[in-house]
């Protein structure tokens, strides 16, 4: 039977073209630098100065041997005043539990307000069609 990976289709932000300006590049002597000083920030803000993907920003971290882990007595780099504690879903993404939680916060009101504008617009759309 046929994969899903052989399809041609592609999945996820990088489907547009647009979303990380670095996609499919060859990595660079100072990307790979950058990757292995700034470690402690966690993959996720290593892909935002980088311009690539996290997942493409954690594959290099693992065939370069360099460690994303965040090690126990490391400080949250978003706050720098908290530890981050080990062996929780915080430390997966290099931050204290306060600055996870912010984060989870900040984007769970992004997805509201995303749902309350498409149906606003739905709404509009469909008055404008009664009309």
């Amino acid at each position: 039977m046929g994969n899903a990976s052989n399809s041609g289709a592609r999945r996820g932000p990088s489907a547009g073209g647009t979303a990380y300006p670095n996609e499919r590049r060859p990595w660079t002597t100072g990307e790979l630098k950058t990757l292995s000083t700034m470690r402690n920030e966690g993959a996720d803000a290593i892909a935002a100065i980088l311009g690539r993907s996290p997942k493409a920003v954690r594959r290099m971290a693992s065939k370069a041997h360099v460690s994303l882990r965040v090690r126990p007595g490391d400080i949250c780099p978003i706050c720098g005043m908290r530890e981050v504690r080990p062996h929780t879903m915080a430390a997966r993404h290099g931050m204290c539990p306060t600055c996870w939680m912010e984060r989870l916060t900040r984007l769970r009101e992004e997805e509201a307000a995303q749902r309350r504008a498409e149906r606003e617009y739905q709404a509009a759309k469909k008055r404008a069609q009664r009309a």
